[in-house]
C-alpha cells in the first residue's frame, strides 16, 4: 500500500476502532504514564529542540493529554486530522521524512483489545498521545524552518527566519483547524506556494511515466521521428503551445518557440536549437528535478518572513538582481557573481552607502596570487593599471615607487597596501554599493562589460558586478532630489571618490534558488553544487 493510502486507512482505522467505545465509567490512568514517557528518550528520532517542545507543550497543558477526550479515549476527529495533516508532507517537499506514522496507526487496534482497567492501556494511550504530539511538532518545525540547516551547505550561510512559537500555536490548533496551523507557520511567501504547486505538477507527470526521452540534438527545419518525441517532451512540461503538440515530424517555428521557452526556463542560451546543452537539460531524470524543487522549498524556510517593502534580491543561479516594491518587481538587472572557489556568500543586509568613482583596495589574497607576481615580472604593471602602493602607519600613508618594493620578500610585500585609483580601468568600475557585512562583499560596476553577454556569469572573486550601475545608483538614490541621473553620471566619471549615504537603508538579499516559478517553472544549473550538497546532507539527517 502506498504511504498516502496507508495514512488515510490509518485515519479510518482510528475512527472504526473507537466508534461506540465510550463507556463514561472507566477512565484509565494516563497522566503517570505520560509523565514517564516525557522523562525518557524521544518516542521517535527527532532533534533535541523538538523533544524540548513536546515537554513544553504538555507543561502548558498541566500534563493533560491533547489527543484524548474527557473519558481518556482517543478523540477520533483530532487524531484523524493529525494523520491527514501528516499526509500533506509530500506537498511540502518532505515526503521522505518518517514521523512515526506506522506506530500511530498500529496503536488504536492494540488499545481496543486491552482491558479498560489495565495499566498497559493507560500506557498505550499515553504513548499514542505523545507520538501524535511529537509527530505534529516535528512536522511543523520541518515545514517552518527546515530539516537540515543551511550551515550543512556552506558554513557562512545562516537561516534568516525567526521560528514560530510551535508549542503555543499547536496547543491552540489541537481543538481547532490543524490545516490552518500549518498555513500559519509555513514560509509566508507566495513563491513558496507557487513552488509547491509546481512540485505537485511534476509529481503528477512522474505518475504518468515521467518525461519523454529525446535521443539526440536536432536542428530547426529537420524532419524525423525524434521531432515527435521532442514535441511530446515540450508539451509534457508546458513549453509547447497545445495546438502544436501534434504528431508532425517537422522541426517548425512552433517547435523553435517551444525549445526557446524551455531554454529560457533552464538557464540555457535561447537559440531555439536543440543543442547538446539543451538536450542534457531536457533529459535530466524527472526524479532529479523533483529533488531539485524540494531542496529549493527547503531554502524558503531559511528566508526572513519580511524582505522589506522595498528591497533588492540577487539570485546567484539566475545571475540577476531584482528590485521589488510591495511584492512587485520594478527593476531587473543582469549580474556577475563569484566563480566556484570564490563563491558569493548567501546572506541578507542593508545597503547604506553609494560610493562614486571608488578606489579599490586590493584584497591580500589577490595581491599574493595576482598583483604582486605580475609586478615582480613587470615593473610597469602597476603604472599601466593605475595601482598605487602604500606603506600605512598610524599617522600617514606613504606612496612607494615600484622600484622601492622588495618583491622577493613576501613578508615585506604583505605589509603593503595596494590600491587602484578611480577611473575607467578600476576593477570596481565607476560606482560601488555598500551594505556592511562580515564577508566584505558588495555590488559594483565593472569595466569588463563583455562578460554580461554570457549566459552563465560566475567570474568574480565574490562580489556582485552589475550591468546597469547608473540605473541602479539612480534607483537607490531616488529619494534624494539632489541625485538626478545627470549628477549620478557626472559623479561616476569625476575621478574623485565620493561617499553618499542613503536616506533610508535598503534591504539586500543574496539568495540561491535553482528552482522558482515566474511565467513557468525555472530549473537552472547548480552553479556552486549546493543542490547536491544539500540533498546529501538532508539524506544523512533523515
Amino acid at each position: 500500500m502506498a504511504r498516502g493510502s496507508a495514512l488515510i486507512a490509518g485515519s479510518l482505522l482510528i475512527a472504526v476502532c473507537f466508534a461506540g467505545c465510550r463507556s463514561g465509567t472507566v477512565r484509565p490512568e494516563v497522566a503517570p504514564a505520560l509523565d514517564a514517557i516525557l522523562k525518557g528518550q524521544p518516542v521517535i528520532p527527532v532533534p533535541p529542540a523538538v523533544w524540548t517542545d513536546v515537554a513544553a507543550f504538555y507543561g502548558t497543558r498541566s500534563g493533560e493529554p491533547a489527543w484524548l477526550d474527557e473519558q481518556r479515549e482517543p478523540a477520533i476527529e483530532r487524531a484523524t486530522n493529525a494523520l491527514t495533516l501528516l499526509h500533506t508532507k509530500a506537498a511540502q517537499g518532505l515526503g521522505a521524512i518518517d514521523y512515526g506514522e506506522a506506530r500511530i496507526i498500529e496503536l488504536p487496534p492494540l488499545i481496543k483489545m486491552l482491558d479498560k482497567r489495565s495499566r498497559e492501556r493507560g500506557e498505550r494511550l499515553a504513548e499514542l498521545d505523545v507520538r501524535l504530539t511529537t509527530a505534529m511538532l516535528a512536522f511543523g518545525r520541518d515545514v517552518a524552518i527546515g530539516d537540515a540547516g543551511p550551515e550543512t551547505v556552506d558554513l557562512r550561510w545562516k537561516s534568516r527566519r525567526t521560528p514560530p512559537d510551535f508549542v503555543a500555536t499547536l496547543n491552540t490548533a489541537v481543538n481547532g483547524d490543524l490545516s490552518s496551523w500549518v498555513e500559519a507557520i509555513r514560509p509566508p511567501h507566495p513563491e513558496y506556494v507557487a513552488l509547491q504547486q509546481a512540485l505537485a505538477g511534476v509529481e503528477a507527470q512522474q505518475a504518468k511515466g515521467g518525461w519523454t526521452h529525446v535521443p539526440a540534438p536536432l536542428q530547426p527545419g529537420s524532419s524525423s521521428a525524434m521531432v515527435v518525441a521532442l514535441r511530446q517532451r515540450l508539451a509534457e512540461s508546458g513549453e509547447l503551445k497545445r495546438n502544436a503538440a501534434n504528431a508532425s515530424r517537422t522541426y517548425d517555428d512552433d517547435v523553435v518557440a517551444g525549445v526557446r521557452n524551455f531554454q529560457m526556463l533552464h538557464g540555457v542560451n535561447g537559440t531555439g536549437v536543440l543543442d547538446p546543452t539543451t538536450l542534457a537539460a531536457m533529459n535530466v531524470p524527472i526524479e532529479d528535478r523533483m529533488a531539485q524543487i524540494r531542496v529549493n522549498l527547503e531554502r524558503w524556510r531559511w528566508m526572513p518572513d519580511d524582505f522589506g517593502a522595498r528591497h533588492l534580491m540577487v539570485n546567484i543561479p539566475s545571475f540577476r538582481l531584482v528590485a521589488s516594491e510591495g511584492g512587485r518587481p520594478v527593476l531587473d538587472i543582469r549580474v556577475i557573481v563569484g566563480k566556484p572557489g570564490n563563491e558569493t556568500p548567501i546572506f541578507s543586509d542593508e545597503m547604506a552607502t553609494v560610493v562614486f568613482s571608488p578606489y579599490w583596495t586590493i584584497p591580500e589574497t589577490i595581491v599574493a596570487s595576482e598583483t604582486a607576481p605580475a609586478a615582480r615580472r613587470d615593473r610597469g604593471y602597476l603604472a599601466r593599471n593605475n595601482i598605487e602602493v602604500l606603506r600605512m602607519s598610524r599617522k600617514q600613508a606613504t606612496t612607494l615607487d615600484a622600484d622601492e618594493v622588495d618583491w622577493d620578500d613576501p613578508a615585506k610585500v604583505r605589509g603593503l597596501t595596494f590600491r587602484q585609483r578611480p577611473g575607467a580601468q578600476n576593477a570596481l568600475g565607476l560606482v560601488k554599493f555598500l551594505f556592511p557585512n562580515p564577508y566584505g562583499v558588495y555590488l559594483h560596476d565593472t569595466p569588463a562589460d563583455a562578460l554580461f553577454s554570457r549566459q552563465r556569469r560566475a567570474f568574480s572573486h565574490g562580489c556582485v558586478r552589475v550591468e546597469l550601475p547608473e540605473k541602479l545608483a539612480h534607483y537607490v538614490l531616488r529619494d534624494d532630489a539632489r541625485w538626478d541621473i545627470a549628477r549620478v553620471n557626472a559623479a561616476m566619471r569625476s575621478g574623485v571618490e565620493k561617499h553618499v549615504r542613503l536616506k533610508d537603508r535598503i534591504p539586500v538579499h543574496i539568495v540561491y534558488f535553482t528552482a522558482w516559478v515566474d511565467g513557468g517553472l525555472h530549473l537552472h544549473p547548480d552553479v556552486y553544487g549546493y543542490d547536491r550538497r544539500q540533498f546529501v546532507a538532508e539524506l544523512k539527517n533523515r
